[in-house]
């Protein structure tokens, strides 16, 4: 008799800071999910020094883990995040986001494949109210919309940005779904400032050298997913996206100061 193959363990870790008046939903969201072949080994918070009331949403969940610790930033948290899951899969979830109840069970066939490290699903866009942003559907790849295999989530650490994990779909190593999963919000308390021109293309370039430095790294001890010389030239490619990125940032500034000059000059 052939041996039976467990189905795919799972840890989904949330990332919150300050974010007590949406945690509620997304922790609901994560431990309401319907079941499917796949094992929810855990559900874990990785506070990061919250000061509102979050801890006393946590305590709505019992069954859930909750990693305190001193406010350092996404970066970090992010980080921590994937240091905390004991799961096979890494399923990160972004305090003001929640998932589609049919998230895991959706993605466990695809997680149950040996060959991939990486998926990516469409998602929803809502507003701070939960409700619809815009027509359609967006195809994902923020926090919310990933699992990761969490060993090679590891082999990438530290990280700054969920953009590290997109390495593991460059090396051919992920899979797309145009399944909504999980409901983004998006709301003037979001992370990143995407209102001022340039910030957040500034941001990316920064993330994109950072991610090309962190491949230079993997190149000269190569993990098992990718050879050095693939790792070389992604990180040849992530540093032609950051100066990409900053001369985005360069235009998008200079086209707001003369919009801006033209209104200081209307009567």
């Amino acid at each position: 008799m052939a041996p039976v193959t467990p189905p795919p363990s799972v840890s989904v870790v949330l990332l919150n800071h300050d974010y007590g008046r949406y945690v509620g939903e997304a922790l609901a969201s994560a431990v309401g999910q319907e079941p499917g072949g796949y094992r929810l080994d855990e559900v874990v918070v990785v506070d990061d020094g919250s000061t509102d009331g979050s801890r006393e949403v946590y305590a709505r969940f019992p069954g859930v883990r909750v990693v305190e610790k001193a406010h350092e930033g996404f970066a970090a948290t992010l980080t921590r995040a994937v240091r905390e899951a004991s799961g096979r899969w890494f399923v990160p979830l972004d305090a003001d986001d929640a998932f589609t109840p049919d998230k895991l069970r959706t993605l466990a066939p695809h997680m149950a494949d040996p060959d991939l490290l990486f998926i990516q699903h469409a998602e929803h866009v809502v507003d701070a109210r939960g409700e619809p942003f815009g027509p359609g559907l967006h195809p994902g790849g923020a926090t919310s919309t990933l699992a990761v295999r969490a060993d090679a989530a590891r082999d990438l650490l530290p990280v700054t940005n969920e953009l590290f994990f997109h390495v593991l779909a460059d090396v051919g190593r992920g899979r797309v779904l145009p399944a909504p999963l999980t409901r983004y919000r998006v709301h003037e308390q979001s992370m990143t400032d995407r209102r001022t021109p340039g910030v957040f293309t500034d941001y990316m370039a920064g993330v994109c050298a950072e991610v090309a430095a962190r491949l230079d790294e993997l190149s000269a001890r190569p993990p098992a997913w990718a050879g050095a010389d693939r790792l070389a030239g992604l990180a040849a490619d992530y540093r032609r996206r950051a100066a990409e990125h900053r001369e985005e940032a360069r235009r998008r500034r200079e086209r707001a100061a003369a919009a801006a000059g033209r209104e200081g000059r209307s009567p």
